[in-house]
């Protein structure tokens, strides 16, 4: 609390360095997308649905994943923006 009334900009990273310190690294790292996983898990009333953040780019995952599986010819990408 005492980072967040003197410099708020810091706050995030100052709990992330508190969180490492005590309970370990693990806990301020996110897990890597298993995207098999995802698929394996997906049907054509569950399908997988990508919420991006600037920067990530998962179409050349998905595109390997639909060529390992012989299905690159039934894949059809848009891109909405």
């Amino acid at each position: 609390m005492l980072i967040g009334v003197l410099r708020f900009e810091k706050l995030v990273q100052g709990i992330k360095m508190f969180v490492s310190a005590e309970l370990g690294a693990k806990f301020i790292e996110s897990p890597p997308f298993d995207l098999e996983g995802a698929a394996n898990d997906s049907t054509n009333t569950t399908p997988i649905i990508f919420v991006l953040s600037p920067g990530a780019d998962p179409i050349a995952d998905l595109l390997a994943l639909a060529k390992a599986r012989g299905m690159e010819a039934r894949i059809k990408t848009l891109s909405l923006g």
